[in-house]
C-alpha cells in the first residue's frame, strides 16, 4: 500500500495557505502528479512551436532573430534562450497563427472537447482558423506557466468554469473564453503534439531505469 502523508505532515511541509487552494490534501498530491506527466509535453511542444516559427520567419529574412534580439549569442542559442511569451508576442505582430498548426487540424478542432462550457463561436462571428490557434497557444503558455509553478491545475472557479480559461476576441471587439477542464489537459496536450507527429504522443515516456530504444 502507496504512504501517505498525514495532513499535520503536508501543512508542516506545503504550507496551510498552499494547501488551502486545494478541495483536499489528495488533490495536492494529484496536482503534482499530473504536473509530472505533462512537463515533458509541454517541453516538446515549446521546442516544435518556436522551431516551427523560426522556420516561417526565416523564409524571407534569415537574420530577422538578430535583429530583434541583440545579444552576440548563437542562432541556437538565441532561438532556445526566448520564452514562450516572446514567441507568442512574434506570432501575434507578424499574424503567422494559420501557419503554426496544420490547417486540418485546425478545421476540425472542437474547444468543447476540453470542455463543455465553451461556445462554438462568437456572437456575430464565426470562430476562424487564427482565433483557434491564438486561443491554443494561450492555453498552452497559461498551462505551462502554471504547471512550471506548481500551482493547482484542478482549481475550479465561479459556475463550474476550470481556472484555465483564456480571452480571445474578434474583429468586432467581441470576447469569449475558451477552457480546458482538468480532466482534459493531458488529452488537449496529446492533440496538439499529435498535430504534430502521431508519434509525438508517447515520445520521451521511457521509464526510468530502462534504455531507450536504439
Amino acid at each position: 500500500m502507496k504512504p501517505y502523508l498525514c495532513n499535520l505532515s503536508q501543512i508542516e511541509l506545503f504550507s496551510q495557505s498552499r494547501l488551502n487552494g486545494y478541495t483536499n490534501p489528495q488533490e495536492h498530491e494529484q496536482n503534482l502528479y499530473l504536473i509530472a506527466h505533462i512537463t515533458h509535453k509541454i517541453g516538446i511542444l515549446e521546442i516544435i512551436i518556436r522551431n516551427k516559427i523560426d522556420f516561417l520567419l526565416s523564409q524571407k529574412d534569415s537574420q530577422w532573430l538578430e535583429k530583434i534580439v541583440l545579444q552576440n549569442q548563437s542562432r541556437d542559442s538565441l532561438i532556445s534562450a526566448q520564452n514562450l511569451g516572446f514567441w507568442l508576442k512574434v506570432v501575434d505582430f507578424y499574424k503567422i497563427h494559420n501557419a503554426i498548426f496544420k490547417t486540418e487540424f485546425l478545421d476540425t478542432l472542437d474547444f468543447k472537447k476540453y470542455c463543455i462550457k465553451n461556445p462554438h463561436c462568437f456572437c456575430s462571428t464565426s470562430l476562424m482558423r487564427h482565433h483557434k490557434a491564438k486561443a491554443i497557444l494561450l492555453l498552452l503558455r497559461l498551462i505551462r506557466n502554471r504547471a512550471f509553478h506548481f500551482e493547482n491545475l484542478y482549481k475550479i472557479v465561479g459556475n463550474g468554469y476550470p481556472r484555465l480559461n483564456v480571452k480571445i476576441t474578434n474583429k468586432h471587439n467581441e470576447a469569449i473564453y475558451r477552457a480546458i477542464h482538468p480532466d482534459k489537459i493531458v488529452g488537449f496536450l496529446n492533440d496538439l503534439l499529435g498535430s504534430f507527429h502521431k508519434d509525438l504522443v508517447h515520445y520521451g515516456e521511457v521509464k526510468v531505469g530502462t534504455s531507450a530504444p536504439r
